[in-house]
């Protein structure tokens, strides 16, 4: 299959779409087959831009609800959220366990423990791997293993709750809640042409 351009940035082939289909029958079998048709087809991708609008992944969702959602990520780019490189990690609004499909990254994780924060830094997640991801911790990824575009990894969500996610500053300890930002409807449309 020849590699198919879905928008700038973003060209999908067919090693990807074998990957995803192995994905999908393997851990969201009720699913798949993932087709080469829905694979390719531009409106099931989301371009997500980094805070300066940049491609940071892309992501294709296979199944979307209160209970679960189900969704590959295409990495362009670390998940650091900080500005000038200063740690922020993120929690999510619902537990999620990442499958690793191809290449791999590198984790930062915080969690508080008494109104103290405990770190574990530079943790390693490779292919054929899982990172299992409580609503309790704190994250983010500091480095892809891989050339952008290279990493994909599945993340099967558990039931979420919106708005009970935020950042936190490993230095103080303290939580804040999820921001608006103004200007990431206008970056996201700017990714997403084909949308």
């Amino acid at each position: 299959m020849d590699p198919v351009l879905i928008a700038p940035g973003l060209t999908l082939t067919d090693v990807l779409y074998e990957t995803a289909a192995v994905g999908a029958a393997a851990y969201a079998a009720d699913l798949a087959p993932l087709t080469w048709e829905q694979f390719i087809s531009p409106m099931s991708w989301w371009l997500v831009p980094d805070g300066s609008g940049r491609l940071s992944k892309a992501e294709l969702t296979l199944a979307e609800g209160r209970d679960r959602t189900v969704k590959f990520n295409v990495w362009y780019a670390p998940d650091l959220r900080g500005p000038g490189g200063v740690p922020c990690p993120h929690s999510h609004p619902w537990p999620f366990e990442s499958k690793i499909l191809l290449g791999g990254y590198t984790e930062d994780r915080y969690v508080l423990d008494g109104g103290q924060v405990r770190a574990e830094t530079g943790r390693k997640h490779v292919q054929g791997t899982a990172n299992p991801v409580g609503r309790d911790l704190y994250h983010e990824v500091v480095e892809l293993h891989t050339a952008p575009g290279a990493t994909m990894t599945l993340m099967l969500c558990g039931q979420g709750e919106r708005g009970t996610w935020g950042h936190l500053d490993p230095a103080t300890g303290s939580v804040t809640p999820p921001q608006r930002d103004p200007f990431f409807p206008e970056r996201l449309r700017a990714l997403n042409p084909h949308r």
